[in-house]
């Protein structure tokens, strides 16, 4: 049965992302992902440059001493390389793994709680939109989120196998920390400390093996920042996110952002789940507490107020994504406390009501978010199918200012050809007439076209360059 409709999940997750998502990287981010998994497929970290560089620009893909390299950090790639490797195609792979992460919620439930606990918030995720469309996406969120949840499994299991599960939550945060720098750090702290508490009489030792676990990864990071970054201990990010944090004006900043973040939470999940959290937070039961990962919510809220970047194109706010899994466990213990609702309080009771509205009406709103997305997507991706339907070929697009009137985007995310610069029609920057004809003086042979969005028609349109 649990197979039934853990296929039959999968199959839903998939049909979002082929008919909603129109498997489109709708984000920069996740078009840089799937950049450095096909460099990484070729046995290679970087890329030639091509001619004339600052044509084709990409938002997060550095241009470098001739190298041109995805800033982003390599976790998520590799796995997305791995899994290509293997003959399972990127649009599958997070769906795969949103399926698995909904039995390791209801797993990490089941052990820390009972398992009435791991069903219902095995469910509350289930039907949240935050975790379908991000499971449909090309995101890392989901890979980040599964590794995490897998090792608080493992910690709580600890007794029964302390070595082997101490060095397997090192090995597990050490993956996620080079998958999503902060959240694994954030999080790993937590879940090292739900080791700690699980492991029995030696807990010096079981950090010791997580570090253990670990250094593979510490020796994978620092090897993979040098042969990038010409030094171990400058990560690739740092120029494009790093310099994010403590930016100038983060405090009032920082709080507006918050604000936007915790509406846009309660938008894309069952909107009595937050409530529910911080509720609890205030008034549970101390004996439903397992420590540090119960706060990776907050935890996650504070420290994101110095962080000045609301996340760009996203379904819901995505830096809240991990904390998310470990909230509903949270939340769902608590719920079940008592052997039945009619000995809960009456704060349960009616939260628990909430809860069960909130999701009876989750069809509906994740109806109208995928309308709102697939909205989106087609006029960004407008760009390659009118391309592709106008039988556009030896040729290069010029894309002028943004596209998109629902919500624009930026033409350095939309500059997408390949590791190679080899497509028939490549896709450039429209950098105005005398420099547009330079690119075509060196591109000599192609068919130049500038492509302008009109808001007003919600439509682009393709006209011949033309030069002396």
């Amino acid at each position: 049965m649990i197979a039934l409709g853990g296929a039959a999940y999968t199959l839903m997750l998939v049909t979002v992302g082929a008919v909603v998502l129109q498997r489109f990287p709708n984000s920069g981010d996740e078009y840089v992902y799937l950049y450095q998994a096909a460099t990484f497929g070729e046995g290679r970290l970087a890329n030639p440059v091509p001619a004339l560089p600052e044509f084709f620009e990409f938002n997060y893909i550095a241009h470098d001493q001739g190298r041109a390299f995805g800033t982003f950090p390599p976790g998520w790639p590799l796995a997305l390389a791995a899994a290509r490797a293997i003959g399972i195609p990127p649009w599958l792979l997070n769906p795969l793994i949103g399926t698995a992460t909904l039995l390791l919620v209801w797993g990490l439930g089941e052990s820390l709680h009972g398992p009435r606990t791991g069903v219902l918030a095995a469910a509350m995720t289930a039907v949240s939109g935050f975790f379908i469309f991000n499971a449909a996406s090309f995101f890392s969120h989901t890979f980040c989120g599964a590794l995490l949840v897998l090792a608080s499994c493992c910690a709580a299991r600890s007794s029964r196998a302390p070595t082997f599960c101490s060095l397997l939550v090192g090995f597990l945060i050490g993956w996620a920390v080079v998958t999503r720098y902060f959240t694994g750090v954030v999080c790993g702290i937590a879940v090292v400390a739900l080791l700690v508490s699980h492991v029995g009489t030696r807990p010096r030792r079981a950090v010791m093996l997580v570090m253990v676990g670990g250094l593979p990864w510490v020796v994978f990071l620092l090897s993979y920042n040098h042969a990038l970054s010409g030094t171990a201990w400058r990560i690739t990010t740092t120029d494009a996110t790093v310099s994010l944090w403590f930016a100038h004006g983060f405090a009032l900043r920082g709080l507006d952002m918050l604000a936007t973040q915790l509406l846009q939470f309660l938008l894309w999940t069952p909107p009595a789940l937050l409530a529910a959290y911080l509720w609890y937070l205030r008034r549970g039961d101390r004996d439903v507490r397992r420590g540090a990962i119960d706060w990776l919510f907050v935890a996650t809220a504070v420290l994101l107020i110095f962080y000045v970047n609301r996340g760009g194109n996203q379904y819901g706010p995505r830096f809240y994504y991990e904390a998310f899994l470990f909230m509903v466990v949270y939340v769902a213990a608590n719920l079940f406390r008592a052997d039945t609702l009619q000995q809960a309080d009456r704060g349960t009771r009616t939260l628990f009501a909430a809860i069960v509205v909130s999701i009876a009406a989750a069809p509906l709103v994740l109806a109208l978010h995928g309308w709102q997305a697939r909205t989106v997507i087609a006029e960004r991706n407008q760009l390659f199918t009118r391309a592709a339907a106008n039988g556009l070929s030896n040729a290069v697009v010029l894309v002028s200012g943004r596209v998109g009137t629902a919500r624009s985007m930026d033409a350095r995310d939309l500059t997408r050809n390949g590791i190679d610069y080899s497509p028939s029609v490549l896709f450039a920057l429209d950098r105005g007439h005398a420099e547009n004809c330079r690119l075509a003086t060196v591109l000599d042979g192609r068919t130049f076209y500038i492509y302008a969005w009109n808001r007003e028609r919600r439509a682009g349109t393709f006209a011949p360059l033309r030069c002396p």
